[in-house]
C-alpha cells in the first residue's frame, strides 16, 4: 500500500459520521447473532465459524461495498445448510431475519460516503422494507412449520395457487416502490 492510499484510508476512516458507525455496528452484530441462532439450533459452539464470520463481518463494515459480505452470508448458510435439518426451530427465522439486516444495512452503507448521512426519510424507507421483509420470513417460517406439522398429503394445484398469490405481492409491491416521476 503506498503512503497516499494509506492516508486516504485514514482520512476516510476519521470521516465517518456516527451515523455510519451506528450502521457499520449492525453490520458486524447481525451475522454475529445468526451464527450464535445456529449455535442455538445445533446445541453446539461453531468457534471456528464464529471467528471467521466476525472477521469477515468487520471486513463488510469496513468496505460495504466490496463482495466481502457474499463470503459472510454465503459461510452462515452453508453451516447452517449442512448442520441443521429441522425446519421448526424457532431459530430458522432468527437466524434468517439476522442475515435480512446485514444485506440490508450493507447495501445501504454501501450506496453512501463513510462521512455521509442517510436521510431520514430513506432510512425510514429502508427500515419500512426491510420490516416487511422480516415480517414476509416469519410468516413463511409459519407457513412451513404448519405444513410440516401437518400430516396432510400434498397437493400441487394449491402450491401453484400459493406461489401466484406470492409472485402477485411481490409485483404489487414492486410498483408501489416505484417513483413515476423519475
Amino acid at each position: 500500500m503506498n503512503p497516499m492510499s494509506l492516508q486516504q484510508w485514514v482520512d476516510e476512516f476519521l470521516a465517518i459520521s456516527r451515523q455510519q458507525w451506528l450502521l457499520r455496528l449492525v453490520v458486524v452484530i447481525s451475522p454475529v447473532a445468526a451464527v450464535l441462532a445456529a449455535a442455538a439450533a445445533t446445541g453446539r459452539w461453531w468457534t471456528f465459524g464464529l471467528l471467521m464470520v466476525a472477521i469477515l463481518a468487520t471486513a463488510s463494515a469496513i468496505r460495504p461495498d466490496t463482495h466481502t459480505a457474499l463470503g459472510v452470508v454465503l459461510l452462515i448458510v452453508w453451516y447452517w445448510s449442512g448442520r441443521i435439518d429441522a425446519v421448526d426451530t424457532p431459530w430458522l427465522p432468527v437466524a434468517g431475519i439476522c442475515l435480512l439486516v446485514f444485506h440490508s444495512v450493507v447495501a445501504l452503507s454501501a450506496t453512501i460516503p463513510a462521512g455521509g448521512e442517510v436521510a431520514r426519510a430513506t432510512l425510514g424507507n429502508w427500515l419500512r422494507r426491510t420490516a416487511l421483509g422480516g415480517g414476509a420470513t416469519l410468516g413463511m417460517w409459519v407457513l412451513v412449520v404448519v405444513f410440516d406439522r401437518g400430516d396432510a398429503a400434498g397437493n400441487g394445484g394449491l402450491t401453484a395457487l400459493a406461489l401466484v398469490v406470492v409472485f402477485g405481492a411481490v409485483v404489487l409491491v414492486w410498483s408501489r416502490s416505484i417513483d413515476p416521476t423519475q
